[in-house]
């Protein structure tokens, strides 16, 4: 039997409904798009995770040495792999008095450009990029901020006279975190000092020798063993540690290929087992079971492939409105969710294929009475 006559029988089983490509493929579309939805569904929440754990501060260190911290030291940590910004601080004699509010002067810490980036994305899981603009002039947290009715670019009249320009607010929620900066004005300095009191280090993924790279910012030791810097959480309630690696890898979801692959298979060999008295008869009639198999197999590609270019719209959509890139990047994304119609795809052309090398001519007039 020539390949043409092969097609043309596949197409005409399709046609005339007898292979019931229709709604095998309204099935299939369904399991794979369910099951890619899952997958999909339950990497979006870890990833809603992760970013709730960055934006709470709980991925942000501070490591605190009195006049000992490095500014530069602490500015270039932020070339490292897995931090996202970095930065110096160190505390200040003088005050910033409203006079709005005199009587609750705010405690005041100079900052170097990347302490400032780190304060300015505090409830985000990602960073900001400041302008030359959001240097000149001070920052407040929003407590602060609010306490004497101030907003980002205007001006703060000072209680001893004169004004200075509100470059911005940061926003510093009562969440867990450490309170030293909760009502606090920053004001930008040179990174090009050793006597900064802090290094506040942004990370995600948190890198595994962090420690040592804090306390790489310190930029001279004391002699006495007993002064050593203290390391810390800004925030410690979010836990010391999450493991996203571990919680992606684990996740039940993971299974749907292998799912996908089971249940396709037997829709594959279901499909073929249900016509075994006709192609027994076919057989019998002198058709090569070869070609019953390639038609079978061409009548499953049409409707499996249908299955799955139906879902292909809906799962590219959900991909590009669904931010997962704090943990896996779109390209990879795509190809963990493709396993899912692949599974379909290879299970159908597996069912297909044991289903009919079971189907033998010999056990046509079995077939025919048990019909």
């Amino acid at each position: 039997m020539r390949l043409r006559g092969v097609v043309d029988e596949a197409w005409r089983d399709i046609v005339s409904g007898t292979s019931h490509a229709f709604m095998l493929m309204l099935i299939l579309a369904a399991l794979v798009g369910g099951l890619s939805a899952a997958d999909l569904f339950s990497i979006r929440s870890i990833a809603q995770q992760v970013d709730r754990y960055i934006a709470s501060g709980a991925s942000t260190y501070v490591i605190e040495f009195k006049g000992r911290i490095s500014g530069e030291a602490c500015e270039r940590l932020s070339s490292v792999d897995g931090v996202l910004a970095s930065g110096a601080l160190r505390s200040k004699n003088d005050k910033v008095t409203s006079a709005v509010l005199p009587s609750a002067s705010i405690p005041s810490l100079d900052a170097t450009t990347g302490a400032l980036d780190v304060f300015a994305s505090s409830t985000r899981s990602g960073t900001v990029t400041l302008s030359t603009r959001d240097y000149d002039g001070i920052w407040l947290s929003s407590q602060a901020a609010q306490s004497v009715n101030a907003s980002a670019g205007s001006q703060l009249a000072l209680h001893a006279g004169g004004s200075v320009r509100i470059a911005g607010v940061f926003q510093y929620p009562d969440d867990g975190r450490s309170s030293n900066y909760q009502y606090v004005a920053l004001s930008q300095v040179p990174v090009d000092a050793n006597d900064f009191d802090q290094c506040v280090v942004k990370t995600w993924p948190v890198p595994d020798a962090l420690q040592a790279l804090l306390q790489s910012t310190v930029s001279s030791w004391p002699s006495d063993a007993s002064q050593q810097p203290t390391i810390s959480q800004l925030n410690a309630t979010q836990g010391s540690k999450l493991d996203a690696v571990k919680a992606f890898r684990e996740r039940q979801s993971a299974l749907a290929p292998l799912v996908m692959l089971v249940i396709a298979f037997f829709i594959g060999f279901a499909v073929v087992r249900v016509r075994r008295l006709e192609l027994a008869s076919a057989m019998h009639c002198g058709e090569p079971k070869t070609a019953l198999w390639l038609q079978m197999l061409l009548e499953a590609l049409v409707w499996c492939c249908s299955a799955i270019l139906v879902t292909l719209p809906l799962t590219i959509w959900a991909i590009t409105h669904m931010d997962t890139g704090i943990i896996i990047a779109s390209p990879t994304l795509v190809g963990i969710l493709s396993r899912v119609p692949a599974a379909a795809l290879a299970g159908v052309l597996a069912g297909v294929t044991l289903a009919m090398l079971v189907t033998r001519e010999r056990d046509l007039f079995r077939y025919f009475k048990n019909r």
